[in-house]
């Protein structure tokens, strides 16, 4: 049977699309282990900020309860984009049986889907420190506006034993815990952050895991290895590495995040989930295959989420 220009497409589409979501999904997602990953229905989904509670008041058998006011909600948007590309399979390629050349395509435009969500996701934590948000200032600062007026930091600063903005060690993720437990909500009480994720570049990898499961205290930084003291925070936290930090190359250091996923609005929407198919051509002797999807990613609050540029001494 002859195969013409209308078909050949059609009969390598359902292979390549395997191939191409096979090698999609080949590598576990990053993203979706710091973000709250959600379906959209709409052009734009809006999140509103609200502010906290008070303290109830004591109530004795006879008093009404005491409804109290929220600060004004703050209205953020998340606005999804499109993202798409493709590749053209020309008619000789199959007439040449060239089939391992036009799997090789697929798969990679499969890889640069997934480097592409990544890398967007990444973008939230690589401008973390850099890029202001909905307070005026970058999601991780020392100078966060509560919607009651008052200010919170999620920043290392140099108390409890931490050095600013220090590099991760074990005396500065110490001072981090510690300091991230007072975080509060918008009425200035305490929300009882438990940090679960320690999240770090490829370059802190080793470093993180040698701090958390080591059974000896480590000595990360000092030259000296393990001291014979017990660490006390061996498997306290699960070790997130993220492929796509670019922060760590621009400023020659490695920052690193503490994540509690129960506070933290670290957000991710999917409107249009990863796509992919054959458009007909009947002007050329090409296929066209392309992939789609429409996302976005961004953040809520700042709670929940504590960091370190890693500018600072171990």
């Amino acid at each position: 049977m002859t195969i013409v220009s209308q078909q050949f497409g059609r009969l390598l589409e359902p292979g390549l699309r395997k191939i191409f979501m096979d090698t999609y999904t080949e590598v576990p997602t990053q993203y979706s282990q710091v973000f709250n990953v959600q379906n959209s229905t709409k052009a734009i989904e809006t999140d509103l900020r609200m502010g906290g509670f008070g303290l109830w008041e004591k109530k004795d058998s006879a008093g009404s309860v005491q409804y109290q006011d929220t600060v004004d909600p703050v209205a953020l948007q998340y606005i999804h984009e499109e993202f798409a590309s493709g590749f053209t399979v020309e008619r000789k390629l199959v007439d040449d049986e060239q089939y391992s050349q036009i799997n090789k395509m697929s798969k990679a435009l499969g890889r640069a889907a997934r480097a592409t969500i990544e890398t967007k996701a990444a973008e939230v934590l690589n401008t973390a420190f850099t890029v202001n948000g909905f307070d005026g200032v970058p999601l991780i600062s020392a100078t966060h506006k509560r919607l009651d007026g008052g200010t919170m930091s999620n920043i290392l600063s140099a108390t409890d034993g931490g050095v600013l903005n220090g590099a991760l060690s074990d005396k500065n993720l110490k001072a981090a815990l510690i300091q991230m437990r007072r975080q509060v909500d918008d009425k200035g009480i305490v929300i009882q952050v438990q940090p679960k994720i320690l999240l770090v570049p490829p370059a802190l990898e080793f470093v993180a895991n040698t701090i958390l499961q080591s059974a000896n205290l480590s000595a990360v930084g000092t030259g000296s290895g393990m001291t014979n003291d017990k660490n006390i925070i061996q498997g306290k936290l699960k070790v997130v590495v993220m492929d796509y930090f670019t922060y760590e190359a621009t400023v020659g250091k490695s920052p690193w995040f503490l994540i509690d996923p129960t506070v933290a609005e670290l957000n991710f929407f999917w409107r249009k989930k990863l796509e992919f198919g054959q458009e007909k051509d009947f002007s050329t002797h090409q296929a066209k295959f392309q992939g789609y999807m429409r996302f976005s990613a961004g953040y809520s609050d700042y709670r929940g989420v504590f960091g370190s540029n890693g500018t600072g001494a171990v």
